[in-house]
């Protein structure tokens, strides 16, 4: 919540903070540095350009273009430090004095950051979660670096003390200077020499005592002085249009039309905001049909990618909660799930399949599967390819989600795939098919299943 107005006598202001308890307030922090690119996408979906002395809430999302940098300095004396092209999240931040109400819950979506834990941290380590696509981060200690290497891997080094390094496999703990390499959410972390390149956050300067915040000794704490935001409001994300991008999405539609796939054709046009799919216009010979997201714009937290969407390698999922298809008329759709990414070419393709392999792909995140507007798990997935040194492929999916199992294999030529049974639409993606993406549905006889899902070799 923005303040209206700044006080500059302590004692006042402590008393009106007996009055007007501040937990009715969300702020989370300030930021201390911003240099280059830097967004503050606010829980309402608006976005802002971040400027040095900027209040930072919880539910906000700081991006970084590719020369942003930024400093934050959170109301615990929590310190994090983001470097270009990353996308940080503070999914939930409480700061009350009191262990059992403290939050420090955030999500490091793309890109790399460095930690110093604050009070929070201090007071109860539990409270203090880092979530990434493969790995969650618990404190043990007080510092560390984490980030995600082009290869879709991430790296986690601790620095002070220890951290605690958690996904589906279990858990490791890491003392001061070891680090760990994460392949995805279900392979056990590989310890590493190699660190994540984040750079070290600058001293801070000009100490000042702000509002009512007092140290462990009952002093003025003190955290460098807030100066007014210097912000432009930007009226809307800035979009990006392509056309060499392959989506395929699903989505259903509960007054009775059932359901609708889409696997775009060559040349189709795809419009992004960051690396959200807005929308895609299937115009292409054969008949026209174009899907887009309506309604209040979902959070950013229901977009994922690896990557950058102008990057070659960039694969990218999602869901809209509502959305439309426009083919000889409109369609209303609900919970529209999707994949996105730059096809395979049609000469690596061809090389390709003039080998002998079977090349199995590793899950490295899907949506959840939706059934009846409810949201359920996917418990497991696995994903093939078998080349015969013919101008075909074979490919096999299996998709174990809390509502059932979908399996479905087709044999064909091109980088885009249908299954046989039409239940799975997907392609292959990027530089020699190293990434692969799918959408899935099924009626197991007590309502349809819908779901995407993203995989790598």
């Amino acid at each position: 919540m923005e303040q209206g107005f700044r006080l500059k006598n302590t004692v006042l202001l402590m008393a009106l903070a007996a009055a007007y308890p501040l937990q009715a307030h969300a702020l989370a922090g300030v930021a201390q540095f911003t240099a280059g690119e830097v967004n503050l996408r606010q829980a309402d979906g608006r976005t802002i350009a971040l400027a040095k002395g900027g209040d930072i809430n919880s539910g906000n999302a700081i991006v970084t273009g590719s020369n942003g940098r930024a400093q934050v300095k959170f109301t615990d004396g929590g310190l994090i430090s983001l470097q270009p092209n990353t996308e940080f999240k503070i999914a939930n931040y409480v700061d009350r004095s009191d262990p059992k109400e403290d939050r420090f819950l955030v999500d490091l979506l793309r890109g790399s950051m460095r930690a110093i834990t604050g009070l929070i941290g201090k007071r109860n380590r539990d409270n203090y979660k880092l979530t990434t696509t493969t790995a969650t981060i618990g404190i043990r200690g007080s510092g560390f670096k984490v980030g995600y290497n082009p290869d879709g891997t991430l790296g986690i080094t601790s620095e002070l003390d220890k951290i605690e390094v958690c996904n589906q496999s279990g858990c490791i703990g890491l003392v001061a200077g070891e680090s760990v390499r994460v392949i995805d959410s279900t392979t056990p972390p590989v310890r590493t020499s190699e660190q994540p390149k984040v750079d070290t956050p600058p001293a801070e300067k000009d100490p000042v005592v702000v509002g009512d915040k007092v140290n462990n000794s009952g002093k003025a704490d003190i955290v460098e002085a807030v100066k007014p935001a210097t912000t432009t409001v930007k009226a809307d994300p800035v979009q990006r249009t392509f056309t060499n991008i392959a989506v395929a999405a699903v989505g259903t539609n509960t007054s009775g039309g059932g359901l609708f796939t889409l696997t775009t054709a060559t040349g189709a046009t795809s419009v992004f905001s960051d690396n959200k799919l807005l929308s895609v216009d299937n115009n292409v010979s054969g008949g026209f049909s174009k899907w887009s997201e309506t309604g209040t714009p979902g959070p950013a937290s229901n977009f994922k990618s690896l990557g950058n969407v102008s990057d070659a390698n960039f694969i990218g999922w999602g869901t809209w909660v509502s959305g439309q298809r426009e083919y000889t008329g409109t369609t209303m759709l609900d919970h529209v799930q999707y994949i996105a990414g730059r096809p395979t070419s049609a000469t690596e393709m061809t090389a390709l399949m003039a080998t002998t392999a079977t090349v199995n792909y590793t899950l490295i995140g899907s949506t959840a599967p939706i059934k009846g507007g409810v949201a359920g798990t996917l418990n497991s997935a696995s994903f093939s390819v078998t080349f015969g040194g013919s101008t075909q492929y074979s490919f096999s999916a299996t998709l174990n989600t809390s509502f059932g199992t979908i399996s479905d294999s087709a044999t064909i030529s091109t980088a885009t795939f249908t299954g046989t049974n039409s239940y799975i639409r997907g392609a292959l993606i990027g530089t020699n098919g190293g990434l692969a993406g799918l959408t899935y549905a099924k009626d197991l006889g007590a309502g349809m299943i819908t779901g995407a899902a993203a995989f790598q070799k």
